[in-house]
């Protein structure tokens, strides 16, 4: 283990020279015992590294295993069995990795890396929960980055089905960051797994972060990035799955917000759709039997594939509306609950950590003619009460309306007075 502790110390994280050094010296304990002379064979760049894999002082490596053994974090090399077989074809592979919680069978459970803004929109925030709680509902595991935003709120859809969920962390092992996550830090350990290339003690810095995307591809079967603006980590995440081969998912957003710009850029040059989980389940299916039990999720059935003369697109469209969106029947709403993320007030006013267990709620409370035509003409972007108003109206009673909504549980009033279906799941 010291060798191979070394060895990621002298060397950079997400550097190829580890891995070119393995295979030339054949394992961690003969790069080490190799001379300046035996470096020097090596026909490869060392990127500056020759002073550092020149110094055989292991005092530092005896240091963090020491350290790792006390606060009980585990240590995974390539050398281990349960080292993720889709880290091993990275030509930059981690050579260790620190890691807290347990590892899943990754080969055998369906992976879905979901990525986007820190600083999502109201819409954004619903798709990840949405996407998030039905792919693991289905079963799937989901792994982000545990930063703000889309990453924090994917994490927690998880949890909150008690699915498995992973979170690739850049920076050590020992550091919170945000400082906010502590909570969800806490939660994702007990539910699942934290790992991190870089050894304890390592600040947060933005040039970790890039570094550390090329992992949640490499984890994951798919990306499914849920808005991100041009500058967003999250592409960085999304050209690492293009270049390793992985299905790159995206949430289209409006073609006028700047947060968006990014997922839709994707889209345009080859991201496939992603307007709920159903469409990354009938991906996958064929290649984890297991997703076929969770169509029923979908009210879909497993079906052999008959070829239609005249697609029926308005049954196509259909079965891509988010629930609650432009419902006609009430009687075809399924019962439903309040998913309320960690630090969000609930109707009560109540502020549940990750871990509080929030009681399903009774079904749909009956509507009234007026409320049901309010109700079906919200969806899950945030809008002026003004916009609702139909003829016969006036803007009072519109809010009147939506004020019945609100303390019924349907509607939630958000920044700029705005107003949005309230974010619900199916139980």
């Amino acid at each position: 283990m010291l060798y191979w502790l070394w060895l990621s110390l002298a060397c950079r994280s997400g550097s190829v020279l580890p891995s070119t050094l393995l295979k030339y010296f054949g394992s961690a304990e003969n790069v080490y015992r190799a001379s300046p002379e035996d470096l020097e064979e090596v026909d490869t760049p060392f990127y500056g590294h020759e002073k550092d894999l020149a110094d055989k002082n292991l005092e530092k490596a005896e240091g963090i295993l020491s350290y790792c053994r006390k606060q009980k974090i585990g240590i995974a090399t390539p050398s281990d069995y349960f080292y993720p077989e889709s880290f091993r074809p990275l030509p930059n592979k981690p050579i260790v990795l620190y890691y807290l919680g347990n590892f899943c069978d990754f080969d055998n459970r369906f992976t879905v890396g979901v990525v986007g803004s820190r600083d999502p929109s109201e819409y954004g925030l619903h798709a990840a929960k949405r996407i998030s709680y039905d792919l693991a509902r289905a079963g799937a595991v989901i792994v982000s980055g545990m930063a703000s935003g889309i990453d924090s709120a994917a994490h927690r859809a998880a949890l909150y089905h008690e699915s498995f969920t992973v979170g690739i962390l850049g920076c050590g092992i020992d550091r919170v960051y945000p400082k906010e996550n502590a909570e969800l830090y806490e939660s994702v350990i007990q539910k699942g797994l934290l790992i991190t290339e870089f050894p304890p003690g390592t600040a947060p810095m933005g040039r970790n972060f890039p570094v550390r995307n090329r992992l949640i591809s490499a984890l994951s079967d798919a990306v499914c990035v849920i808005e991100g603006s041009e500058q967003s980590g999250s592409l960085i995440t999304a050209e690492e799955a293009m270049k390793q081969k992985k299905g790159l998912y995206a949430v289209p957003g409006s073609i006028f917000a700047a947060g968006s710009a990014g997922s839709n850029f994707l889209l345009k040059v080859g991201a496939k759709p992603c307007l709920s989980a159903y469409d990354l389940i009938e991906d996958y299916r064929a290649s984890y039997p297991d997703l076929a039990g969770a169509l029923s999720l979908f009210g879909k059935k497993e079906e052999p594939k008959k070829k239609e003369k005249k697609p029926n697109l308005k049954k196509k469209i259909k079965s891509y509306v988010f629930p609650g969106a432009q419902r006609k029947k009430e009687e075809s709403l399924p019962p439903e609950y309040d998913f309320v993320m960690a630090g969000e007030e609930d109707s009560q006013g109540k502020k549940p950590s990750v871990s509080e267990k929030i009681p399903a709620a009774s079904p749909l409370p009956t509507l009234s003619e007026e409320e049901r035509s309010v109700y079906t003409a919200l969806g899950f972007e945030p809008v002026l009460a003004d916009s609702l108003v139909r003829e016969g109206q006036t803007a009072a009673e519109v809010l009147r309306i939506l004020t019945k909504l609100e303390i019924k549980g349907l509607v939630r009033k958000v920044a700029g007075g705005k107003f949005v279906l309230a974010d619900r799941a199916e139980a």
